[in-house]
Formats: C-alpha cells, structure tokens, sequence
C-alpha cells in the first residue's frame, strides 16, 4: 500500500441537508449504514472509509444524520460553507463536480470509488474487490492500472418510499436482485447510470477528478471516461465482478426524464477529443482551501425488522420495470446505431 494511503478504499459521495426528491438524508443514511454493515461482516472496516462532501448545508448533515455506530465510526464529513458553494456553483442548484472532488482529494484510499448517496453497495461486490487488488483471484484486468465503471440497478419506488429497514433491503437483494435488470448501456458501459465510478488514487491525481467547469447537469461522468481512456483502458467491473449496487429509487416514475428544467453542460463535455487530461490543475478539489472534518454527532441503534409483509408483492413491480428498463435501453441502442450510421455524435 501507498505510504500517503491509509485505507484500501475510500467510497466518496456528495450531498446536502435539504429536501431533494423527497427524504435524502433517509436516503444517505441507509446507504451508508447498509455498506458499513457489509464492511464489518467482513471485518475490513481498519482497510475502508466513506468521506462525505456536505455541500453547503445550512444545518450539517453530521448534526442530523442517523448512522449506526459501525457506520459513524467509518465516515467523515467534509463541510463546504453554505457562501462557497454558492459563489462555485454559480447559477447552478449543486456543484457536484467540486463536491465530488473535494471528498477524493481529502480521501485516505489506495482506491477511491465514486457512488450516489442513494446507493446500496452489497458485500458481493467488496469481496470480489479485495479478491482482485490483492490478487486473490484474477479477473482479467489490472485493477491499479484500470478505470473501473460498474452500472446500477433499481430499487422499486413502491418499496423505497416506505423507509424499509436495512433487514427488508437485504431480503429484497438477496431474494429478487436476479430479476432487476441493470440500466447499463451496452454500446458504451462508461455512459450508464453510476453504480460505481473506481480507480486507484495515482489515477485520480492524474486526471485531476472531475472536471470543475462542468457544473450543471449530465455528461461529467462522459467527460472523465472520454478523458480517461486517452491514457487508461476503462473496464466494466459490472461484467466482472457482477451488478452489485443497488440505487434507492425516489421518484415514482423513473424511466422518464425529470431534468428538463435544468440547465445542461455544453456539448463540448461529450468530445472524444479533449486537449487537456486534467483541465483543473493541480488545485483540483480546492486542495488549497481549509474545510473541516466532523463525524455523526450522535450514533442509533440498529433495529431490525423481520416482517415479511412489506416485500409482499414486490415481484410483479420488479418484473415490470425490469422489461420497462430494458425496453428504454432498446430504443436508446437503436438510436445509437442510427446516429452511428449517419457519423453523427452519438452520445
């Protein structure tokens, strides 16, 4: 391990204590309470941390989210006043580039993973991960050497929007996650919705993170990939190690496109043909500025729900946005080979 590396993998993410599509510190919290109980089970919690980016909460998310003490004895929260994201972000409602950064930057991974604050991460996928960085088993890729992209899967809203326990989300995975299909893009993996976005720390520095003109929405992840791969060969952990991560849907429609509204990032973000690998420098992630460093102020106590009714029925809905999912990702391959035929850009 790296002698600036303290832990194996850092899990970055991004967030804020407001009221984004629904309940996002319900949300945050059962992301991270679900993963820490996976780290744990595994006893690698000395080997991995969760770094948070508050960004620009008026009350910090530290002071009000409800972590189990595995949990809140792993995470750190990074906190951006309220004025400095503002003045960063501009015009837009969040600077995630920058967010996403500053949590890489001040990460203590050999590895350092990028994934939503709504994403459950299962322990299948931290086996295989160990397995490969310390050459347990070989996968057919060099993970230190490789841009590793993996895409999500759907928790149903139906289930989501009653706040089940973490116990009701491990049955729900481990009994029906089979038959949800992933929302990977076949003719470019990189371009699907992050289930996790992975490389090692050197890789990061590299690059530069995400690039911090990018602050409105879509194509950032596009971006690192296409900037990425001039350099790194871009592997699809998803095929390797198996779609493991699981997003907490919280909109009841989410096959259509809610972001019509908002304004996106210039098209030059989708170039294959970026001049610069890292554009930001190396200030990337405000590495000069000094940002505090809190933990959860108050750990819970776990419970547990063992009912069963609450996953009753939950099949059909899974079984319907599966073929809805995979409907959707059909017409986007067709319009992809269309676009393709006509030498049109076709991201």
């Amino acid at each position: 391990m790296s002698s600036t590396s303290s832990k194996t993998l850092s899990l970055i993410i991004c967030s804020r204590n407001d009221d984004y599509m629904g309940d996002p510190m319900w949300r945050l919290a059962t992301s991270i309470n679900y993963v820490s109980e996976q780290i744990f089970s595994l006893e690698r919690e000395a080997e991995v941390e969760v770094v948070v980016c508050d960004w620009g909460s008026e009350i910090p998310i530290s002071d009000v989210i409800q972590l189990t003490e595995r949990a809140a004895s792993i995470t750190r929260f990074i906190q951006v006043p309220q004025a400095l994201a503002s003045e960063l972000q501009k015009d837009s409602p969040f600077g995630e580039v920058y967010a996403l950064n500053i949590a890489a930057r001040r990460s203590e991974g050999l590895y350092i993973g990028r994934i939503d604050q709504d994403t459950l991460v299962t322990i299948e996928f931290l086996e295989n991960f160990f397995d490969a960085v310390e050459a347990k088993k070989d996968f057919g890729f060099e993970p230190e050497q490789s841009y590793m992209f993996a895409a999500r899967k759907q928790v149903p809203y139906s289930f989501v929007k009653k706040k089940p326990s973490l116990c009701q989300l491990e049955r729900v995975i481990h009994k029906y996650g089979r038959w949800i299909g992933s929302e990977e893009l076949k003719f470019c993996h990189w371009a699907s919705p992050v289930g996790i976005l992975m490389m090692h720390r050197d890789m990061w520095e590299d690059v530069g993170g995400y690039d911090e003109r990018l602050i409105y929405y879509w194509f950032m992840d596009v971006d690192l990939a296409t900037r990425l791969m001039k350099k790194y060969p871009i592997v699809n952990i998803g095929e390797k190690f198996g779609y493991h991560f699981y997003h907490l849907e919280h909109m009841p429609k989410g096959n259509l496109f809610r972001h019509s509204h908002r304004k996106l990032n210039p098209d030059w973000s989708k170039s294959f043909d970026k001049p610069v690998l890292n554009p930001n420098g190396p200030d990337w992630g405000l590495n000069t500025h000094d940002l505090k460093s809190t933990s959860a102020a108050e750990p819970m106590e776990l419970l547990y729900d063992l009912s069963e009714a609450r996953i009753a029925g939950l099949l059909p809905k899974i079984l319907v946005g599966t073929i809805g999912r995979w409907s959707y990702y059909q017409v986007k391959h067709v319009w992809y080979l269309t676009k393709k035929l006509r030498g049109r850009p076709y991201l």
